[in-house]
């Protein structure tokens, strides 16, 4: 269980690095040291979401922040 917890932590610190670019499922596994399907099942199983819903969501979060942070300069 720990090398599937490090390989998801491997994965989510790729995705943090690299937000603004294009992130693949092939440059994901690449980081995790696995298959991309046994990459994508882990991270699932692990988060609760599929890597692309997780880097949307992470995507929106960061932008919302952005957003209200910006909104809160102006005042």
């Amino acid at each position: 269980m720990t090398e599937k917890i490090l390989a998801v932590q491997r994965m989510q610190d790729y995705i943090e690095a690299h937000l603004t670019e294009r992130i693949t499922l092939c440059d994901l596994a690449d980081a995790a040291h696995f298959s991309p399907f046994y990459a994508a099942r882990i991270f699932k199983e692990l988060t609760g979401l599929a890597p692309a819903e997780y880097i949307r969501r992470l995507r929106l979060s960061k932008s919302a922040l952005r957003l209200r942070d910006g909104a809160l300069q102006n005042h």
